[in-house]
């Protein structure tokens, strides 16, 4: 009987410390959460701009979850936009520094973060970059900055884009694996190394057109900012004239070969600071909290948009994965909600099942016809 009733006692013991410790973590959480809530912005600040995560066009959030950001690994590139809107009118933030390498996003993104930077500067605030290194896509960004600087011992990766395929077709006869392929159209190049020891004309021609596109697009909105000719931007990436420091410089890349102190010391000159004032930077994900609870634009119409990114699969769908339920549903509420008077669907993702697509495309036919209605 007392082995009995010491057994309950510690069960019921151990629910109630397990329950207190719930507790305790839902508050500590619900404080965590208010204090990123009140993020202040002192006056006379600087938004560093460190791009430390991977980014998705859209990282969903919902604020009755207390668990929300604690363990998000992802930066959503509609919060990173629209936290450099607001700070095009925040009279708090004096510029942007951009200390970031080796940023984690597709360049289409890239393209769109430096864009939004680009209008920032158009209210007359600075931004200027600092690396340790710089890797191609991340000079992309930089090059929109006012001034570019470098560490004395960094490096300037500059030399242009291009493409490998492998090929197993030999791996495959020496196995004694063979596929069995059915393909359609010479420019379906997606199962060619199961099948070629060489890449076809076709792909190849297809293959060189995005990649010269994709580089021709950079080289044009480098040249524009750096006042460098596309001419000589491409001289420079054949003959690797970025290699280190001193050619980046030399060639126009860069402003300035700097350590970081040096490079803070212009910073505090840009804010009026002197030398032992300590500079009031704020974090892009602290200010995204703020700017999240900010309206730029107000209005009776809206335009919906709705995110599709990742591979497209067969059922609901989520976050990462593209499905017919998520996004038909979306559709159906953006068509029949009167304030909405446009729909843009942003499809990033490398395809995926035929039938999906087919469902979604059929709702998007749908959700024109009730939009005109």
């Amino acid at each position: 009987m007392n082995f009995l009733r010491n057994l309950l006692a510690a069960i019921l013991g151990c629910l109630i410390a397990f329950g207190i410790m719930f507790v305790m973590f839902l508050i500590f959480a619900s404080l965590f959460g208010s204090a990123e809530d009140g993020v202040v912005v002192k006056s006379n600040s600087i938004l560093e701009l460190q791009l430390q995560q991977p980014i998705s066009d859209y990282v969903g959030n919902d604020d009755t979850d207390p668990f929300v950001g604690i363990f998000q690994q992802n930066q959503g590139l509609d919060e990173i936009l629209h936290a450099i809107e607001v700070a095009k009118d925040d009279e708090d933030i004096k510029g942007i520094s951009i200390n970031n390498n080796f940023i984690m996003a597709g360049l289409a993104q890239t393209q769109a973060i430096r864009r939004a930077l680009s209008e920032f500067k158009e209210n007359g605030k600075f931004i200027y970059a600092y690396g340790d290194f710089y890797m191609q896509k991340d000079y992309y960004l930089a090059s929109v900055a006012d001034s570019i600087f470098l560490n004395s011992v960094g490096i300037l990766d500059f030399k242009g884009l291009s493409s490998e395929v492998l090929f197993y077709k030999d791996l495959q006869e020496k196995t004694g694996i063979k596929m069995e392929v059915i393909r359609h159209g010479k420019y379906k190049s997606a199962v060619e190394p199961y099948l070629e020891n060489q890449m076809s004309d076709a792909n190849r021609t297809q293959i060189k057109e995005l990649i010269g596109s994709l580089w021709n697009s950079m080289v044009s909105e480098i040249a524009s900012t750096r006042s460098i000719s596309e001419e000589d931007l491409n001289t420079i990436a054949d003959t690797l004239g970025g290699r280190t420091p001193q050619l980046a410089k030399q060639n126009g890349l860069i402003d300035d070969v700097l350590f970081y102190d040096q490079y803070e010391a212009i910073l505090r000159k840009a804010v009026n600071l002197d030398p032992e004032e300590d500079i009031n930077y704020i974090a892009l994900e602290d200010y995204v909290r703020r700017s999240n609870k900010k309206i730029t634009k107000k209005g009776a119409d809206k335009v919906a948009i709705i995110f599709a990114q990742g591979e497209i699969f067969y059922g609901e769908g989520g976050p990462n994965i593209v499905g017919q339920g998520i996004i038909n549903k979306a559709l159906i509420k953006a068509s029949e909600d009167e304030s909405v008077k446009a729909i843009v669907l942003r499809v990033n993702s490398p395809g995926g099942s035929a039938l999906t697509s087919d469902i979604i495309w059929r709702e998007v036919e749908l959700a024109k016809k009730r939009s005109r209605s």
